[in-house]
């Protein structure tokens, strides 16, 4: 038995929740009780009636005959990838390599995997074992937020992130939650550092959860997070360079572009829409159906990108560079 999403449960026929739009990547998760204890997170209660829920989704259990017969429905209506999330096991990865080997053997789709590795050795085996792409999550950006929140340090887990792209290129990635107590020159300099050795960064917009200890926190500004997407994509897709960057309190002012530029750059929307891996959309991960839209999970209509534009262009400087 393993765990899916209710939307690629959806999406493979296994339940009967409507969506407007569907996963274009199988989402499953391995594990039940996280050793660890994020705050932010419901796994980390501990509590039996939040094991089946991991961000805002549920994860219904399903065999793995279930499963295999999902995966040809999920092809037909455009899955494209899966992705294997995983709590922090008791018995590091030795479930992890068991449930890769299980979902090789019956998907050819490429494979990324979300979860704890305590060094690169245990990144290569899971590479060997048919893993595509391994995201260690970094999460809370702040070093002292993150010791509260999370629990470790940043730096050893920063450390082991960056050791596995050097040791394994092209196949590492990272999560970053917005809203969870850091700035955004510290976000937009690790996000720079982060680019600059090919780790690919997922962009999260923190959601307070019941019953987790941040139940009560509030959302990041969207005009922030919106200058936090710009900024990566940006450096992502090198239309400029960390140094052009300017801040004022630690917050971002100016990209170092001509206002033109700037728009010319962004108007396809992509700036937007989820990030991370390749064909990971992730529809209302961290959104509520009918509120405020962080991550856009499909491409933005011209009037979403013009939303999104202007809340972006009235939030920085309004000189001849923007």
């Amino acid at each position: 038995m393993i765990k899916l999403s209710a939307g690629t449960a959806a999406v493979m026929g296994l339940s009967g929740s409507r969506m407007d739009v569907f996963p274009t990547t199988a989402y499953l998760l391995s594990g039940n009780s996280c050793t660890m204890k994020c705050s932010f997170c419901p796994q980390g209660i501990g509590k039996s009636e939040t094991l089946n829920r991991l961000g805002r989704i549920t994860w219904p259990e399903h065999s793995w005959d279930e499963i295999n017969e999902g995966f040809l429905a999920a092809r037909s209506r455009g899955g494209k990838r899966v992705c294997l999330q995983s709590v922090r096991h008791r018995d590091g990865i030795k479930t992890l390599l068991k449930n890769v080997s299980a979902i090789k053997k019956i998907s050819s789709l490429p494979l990324s995997l979300s979860a704890w590795v305590k060094d690169h050795e245990e990144a290569a085996a899971l590479i060997k074992a048919g893993v595509d792409r391994i995201s260690i999550s970094l999460d809370v950006v702040n070093p002292d937020a993150h010791k509260k929140i999370k629990g470790g340090s940043l730096a050893d887990r920063l450390e082991l992130l960056l050791d596995c792209a050097y040791r394994l290129p092209g196949r590492m990635s990272t999560h970053l939650i917005c809203g969870l107590g850091e700035s955004e020159k510290e976000t937009i300099g690790l996000i720079n550092q982060l680019v600059k050795n090919d780790i690919t960064v997922a962009l999260f917009a923190f959601i307070p959860l019941k019953g987790t200890p941040l139940a009560g926190a509030k959302q990041p500004d969207l005009d922030s997070y919106r200058r936090i997407q710009a900024a990566y994509y940006l450096l992502r897709e090198k239309k400029i360079d960390y140094s052009s960057i300017s801040f004022l309190n630690e917050r971002l002012v100016s990209y170092g572009l001509l206002q033109s530029e700037l728009l010319k750059y962004l108007e396809n929307g992509l700036a937007f829409q989820t990030s991370g891996c390749m064909d990971c959309n992730r529809p209302y991960y961290n959104e509520r159906p009918g509120g405020i839209i962080y991550n856009y999970h499909r491409p933005l209509l011209p009037g979403e990108i013009r939303e999104a534009l202007d809340c972006l262009a009235s939030s920085i400087s309004s000189g001849s560079r923007v």
